[in-house]
C-alpha cells in the first residue's frame, strides 16, 4: 500500500507511480486501475471518488460492517499475472479453518463478464458455480499452491465462514481481503446441492470469539496473520 486519503482532494496524482490501483474501502466494486499514467485522467478519477464516497453499501445489502464505517480511500501498487495480462483472484471458501473449494476468478475489470472456475484442494475442477459462468480456460496449479491453502487456513481459523482472497505474483502469496459474506449472501451455489453441502459445514459454535455470549480475552487474530509458528 502506497497511502492513505479521507477523500480525493488529497492525492497528489502526480507523486503516484506510473501504474497504481485506487480503492474505496466502504463498500465493493470501487475500484480504480491506472496501468498507464500517460492515459490517466485525475479530473474523471476525483470525481468518481467523490460520487462513491456518498455510497453507504449498508442501505444495498444490509451488511452491518459498511453501515458506520467512514470512507477512507487506499493506493496500493498495481498486480499483474503477466501470462494471463491480468490479475487473477483465488478465492478460498473457508468454514472453521478448512478450505474447502477456491474459485480463480479471470476477467474482473475487462469488457467480457467475470468467470470463475471452482477447484478442490487437490487442483480438481469441481461442477460448482455462484452467480458467474466457469471460465474459458482451465489455470495450471500455482507453485505456491499449498503454501497458500496454508495461509488461508491460518487466515480461518477461529471464523464459522469467511472467504480468503489471495493473489500469486511470482511464486509469492498475497493477501488481498476477508469477506465474511459474498454477494450479501443473496448468490446461491449452483447445482442446488452445494448450499446444503456447504451450509451443513457453516457451524456457530458457542465458544466463537465474536458470539455474543463469549469473551474476546484470549483472542489472538494477530496470530493469523502470519504463516510461521
Amino acid at each position: 500500500m502506497f497511502w492513505v486519503y479521507k477523500n480525493a482532494k488529497e492525492i497528489d496524482f502526480d507523486s503516484l507511480p506510473n501504474q497504481f490501483v485506487i480503492k474505496a474501502t466502504h463498500g465493493w466494486k470501487m475500484n480504480i486501475i491506472c496501468k498507464d499514467k500517460t492515459s490517466f485522467d485525475p479530473n474523471s478519477a476525483s470525481l468518481l471518488l467523490d460520487e462513491w464516497s456518498r455510497i453507504n453499501h449498508f442501505d444495498k445489502g444490509r451488511e452491518w460492517a459498511y453501515k458506520n464505517i467512514p470512507p477512507r480511500i487506499i493506493c496500493e501498487k498495481y498486480l499483474e499475472n503477466r501470462e494471463q495480462q491480468e490479475l487473477l483472484d483465488y478465492k478460498f471458501y473457508c468454514f472453521n479453518g478448512v478450505p474447502h473449494v477456491v474459485f480463480v476468478c479471470e476477467g474482473r475489470f475487462s469488457a467480457e463478464e467475470v468467470r470463475y472456475t471452482a477447484y478442490n484442494m487437490e487442483w480438481e475442477i469441481q461442477d460448482i458455480y455462484k452467480g458467474k459462468p466457469g471460465c474459458k480456460q482451465e489455470f495450471e496449479q500455482p507453485e505456491n499452491f499449498n503454501e497458500m491453502i496454508e495461509v488461508a487456513t491460518k487466515l480461518s481459523k477461529g471464523f464459522p465462514f469467511v472467504r480468503i482472497d489471495l493473489y500469486s505474483i511470482e511464486n509469492k502469496a498475497i493477501f488481498g481481503e476477508f469477506t465474511f459474506y459474498p454477494d450479501s449472501g443473496f448468490v446461491p451455489f449452483t447445482p442446488d446441492k452445494y448450499n446444503y453441502i456447504f451450509g451443513e459445514k457453516f457451524i456457530i459454535d458457542q465458544t466463537y470469539p465474536f458470539n455474543q455470549k463469549s469473551t474476546l480475552k484470549n483472542y489472538e487474530p494477530g496470530k493469523a496473520l502470519t504463516t510461521s509458528g
